[in-house]
């Protein structure tokens, strides 16, 4: 069965559950090499949702789940520019070692976004109670705090 690793506001398994039925919580991860950012601007959030892109020596925490191809199929459908959206394979890191598994990332480097309070809030409730570290929290609250100081323009979903 394949695995995703989701580091946005799929991270929340009864929002997961809800767009793709079917599917099965893993556990907490990281991914190593690979840096949070918020540079989407989301409309259903109402500012800046999580993105990544590669970066040596930091890591992005998220969840894991399993399930059948068909029931990730709609995961594939994004609504802003599909041109920018990668499907990466990559590996993660579990409290059990390493496993691989796939994410989406937009490669577009953007301004920072400054995220809701409601989409924050989400998303370190969410880490709560996934039983995150507090590394992973506090990761999410440093990218915001500090953002990206890349240029261009963000990418509205």
């Amino acid at each position: 069965m394949p695995a995703y690793f989701a580091y946005g506001a799929n991270i929340d398994p009864a929002r997961m559950s809800e767009r793709v039925p079917g599917v099965t919580v893993v556990g907490p991860a990281h991914l190593p090499d690979f840096r949070l950012e918020f540079t989407i601007r989301d409309r259903e959030w109402g500012g800046g949702v999580a993105n990544i892109r590669p970066y040596s020596a930091e890591r992005v925490w998220g969840m894991v789940y399993e399930g059948p191809d068909e029931a990730f199929a709609v995961l594939d459908t994004f609504r802003g520019d599909a041109s920018h959206l990668l499907k990466d394979t990559v590996t993660v890191v579990m409290d059990d070692g390493e496993r691989g598994a796939f994410t989406y990332r937009i490669d577009h480097v953007a301004n920072h976004v400054k995220p809701s309070f409601r989409y924050l809030t989400h998303l370190t409730e969410s880490m709560t109670a996934g039983g995150f570290p507090l590394e992973a929290i506090d990761s999410v609250l440093n990218a915001d705090r500090y953002g990206y100081a890349g240029e261009g323009p963000s990418i509205v979903s």
